[in-house]
Parts: structure tokens; C-alpha cells; sequence
């Protein structure tokens, strides 16, 4: 199953101190697609957590410029701001997935109301 990760905003700080646009929350989503199963339009299964994370002060000696960041580094800044690590998301994704194609419970009412 292939999993994507997207960060469609980065919130930043138009400065602090010395440095300019400085990171503060990202806002991310982490996407897992089934690559046999699907749903009644054909379409493959997905499933996705998403949210916002907190990077924190920023350390001077270790700054990157804005515009040189990298997916992998927003990336870890999400997981630890998680307290996850990318294993622990893959498997809360493939849980989701494997209620999704065998759901656990399943809303029903008897036959004869």
C-alpha cells in the first residue's frame, strides 16, 4: 500500500531575531491507498489522517532557509511534534484501511421493521 505524505501550508513568522520566515506549524496529511481494493466506483481505497503540528523555536545554528526545505525535514518535525514514529503511522493507517474493507461493526435493523 503506498503512503503519501502532503504539507499544503506552512505556517511561518516573518521573523524572529536574525532569521526570516521561520517555520512554526505545518499542516499536513498522510495518505494510504490500497493497491487491489476498491470502492463501488472502482476507485481504490484510501485512507488519511491529517492535522497540524508545532515546530517550535528556532535554533539558529541549525536553520534552514525557508525555501530549502525539504519534504523529509518537514516530515520529521511532523513525527516527532507527533511523538510517532513514520512505522507507528503506517500501521494506524493500515488499521484504518482494514476497518474500512472489514468493518468491525456494521449498522443493521432487523428484517421484519
Amino acid at each position: 500500500m503506498a503512503i503519501v505524505w502532503d504539507f499544503p501550508q506552512i505556517d511561518t513568522a516573518p521573523s524572529e531575531g536574525d532569521l526570516t520566515s521561520v517555520a512554526k506549524v505545518v499542516h499536513w496529511r498522510c495518505t494510504m491507498t490500497h493497491a487491489t481494493e476498491t470502492n463501488e466506483e472502482g476507485a481504490p481505497l484510501s485512507v488519511s489522517a491529517y492535522g497540524t503540528a508545532s515546530v517550535g523555536d528556532a535554533d539558529p545554528a541549525a536553520f534552514t532557509d525557508f525555501d530549502s526545505l525539504t519534504k523529509e525535514q518537514v516530515k520529521g518535525w511532523v513525527l516527532a511534534g507527533l511523538d510517532k514514529t513514520e512505522a507507528e503511522m503506517e500501521a494506524l493507517l493500515s488499521e484504518q484501511m482494514q476497518n474500512l474493507i472489514s468493518p468491525p461493526i456494521v449498522g443493521k435493523v432487523p428484517a421484519g421493521w
